[in-house]
């Protein structure tokens, strides 16, 4: 038999692999251009979605003053529709991989996410650790409008923003995609996004972090303010970072209070299912340890009588946060801090009984709150503390 005509075969088609390209949608650096944030919403009427994205332009030399990015946006009766006709509009093919942040818009959390659910579920274009916020009173286009000196674009502005002030103030933390999908589609759970604001300061627009969005299901029925937002990250099982304020009594100012603030080092937070006699009762159990971050009397810490005062007033301060943020959850029959995860680990026979109906069953569970917070240090210099 001779093999060689079938061995010359082998030999061409390894050639013609050398010259096939690895993937079948590769794209050349030099026709592409990256999405740095998208966004995604719904027509005020309902009738079609709209797909906004933020692409970062190449920085100009010779130009300071050049545009740093460009927004396009576009409708159509599904995001990928849209997504098409948005390229239209490009010049160069649009990398939708390359986002790291990814903006819902009010109309659609309030209507139904389905569609946007949906949309990250089919499409292999989205990174699970890209972090999602929700435009508030506002779209999602006109966030990514927004200049955001001095990050370039509003994107990653967004980003780090939420990042720095989780550290520093302890309000809100950052929220992925691969998170949010596990709570909206998780029973005894539901999820938060941070909210994104445009506010004007000096004639000019600027973003803010201000809330939390609420979601009941595939929809946002509340959001929490600041105060409440403070509760919620306290009752987050592990935490670090974060101010809060507590009033004490102005010793240069007879019967009158004055503000002091307190930094957070880290808290820890432990919920319990606990029955009595057939009745159920979460027991919410917070420790925390803290500094004295500011003051505004400084000699009162040379009595160290007064630290007790301060302990005091912080557990006073944090139940209260803790309080107002059940009182929205349960006003919104949302169960964002997972009560139901843990009648559902502890009381798993208990669970049965009551996931059907969980919503209205859980806005209706009492609570009882014990707070423990210790400072640590105050920050006094020459009194070793």
């Amino acid at each position: 038999m001779n093999i060689k005509p079938f061995i010359s075969i082998i030999a061409i088609l390894l050639i013609s692999f050398l010259y096939c390209n690895g993937c079948y949608n590769r794209v050349d650096l030099g026709d592409s251009i990256a999405a740095v944030a998208h966004g995604l919403d719904i027509s005020p009427d309902g009738t079609r979605v709209v797909s906004s994205g933020q692409f970062a332009l190449p920085p100009q030399a010779d130009d300071d003053d050049a545009p740093k990015f460009l927004v396009r946006s576009a409708s159509g009766p599904t995001f990928s529709s849209a997504e098409q006709i948005m390229a239209t509009s490009l010049p160069r093919d649009p990398v939708w991989s390359m986002a790291e942040t990814f903006i819902i818009g009010e109309n659609i959390a309030r209507r139904d996410i389905s569609l946007f659910l949906d949309h990250l579920a089919r499409t292999n274009a989205v990174r699970e650790v890209s972090l999602l916020f929700l435009a508030y009173n506002s779209t999602p286009e006109e966030v990514l409008k927004t200049e955001t000196a001095p990050e370039d674009t509003a994107g990653r502005a967004l980003v780090k923003m939420i990042q720095a002030q989780e550290a520093q103030i302890g309000l809100y933390s950052p929220v992925t995609i691969k998170e949010f999908l596990y709570k909206v589609s998780t029973a005894g759970v539901e999820p938060v996004l941070p909210q994104v604001k445009i506010e004007s300061f000096e004639g000019k627009d600027r973003l803010s972090i201000s809330g939390l969005a609420v979601f009941r299901g595939k929809q946002m029925v509340g959001s929490l303010n600041e105060q409440e937002s403070r509760g919620y990250h306290f009752m987050q099982s592990n935490t670090r970072g974060g101010l809060f304020v507590i009033n004490l009594p102005d010793p240069a100012r007879p019967g009158e209070q004055s503000l002091q603030t307190l930094e957070t080092i880290n808290s820890t937070a432990v919920v319990k299912p606990v029955l009595n006699q057939g009745q159920l009762k979460m027991r919410i159990t917070i420790t925390a340890e803290g500094n004295i971050y500011e003051v505004a009397y400084p000699h009162i810490l040379f009595d160290l009588s007064q630290l007790g005062l301060f302990e005091q007033q912080a557990n006073a301060a944090i139940q209260s946060d803790v309080e107002a943020c059940l009182r929205k959850a349960q006003a919104c029959q949302s169960d964002i801090l997972g009560w139901g995860q843990a009648i559902q680990r502890q009381q798993p026979a208990l669970w049965e009984n009551l996931e059907a109906d969980w919503p209205a069953q859980f806005a209706s569970i009492p609570y009882e709150i014990e707070i423990d917070f210790k400072l640590r240090r105050t920050y006094l210099q020459g009194r070793g503390s």
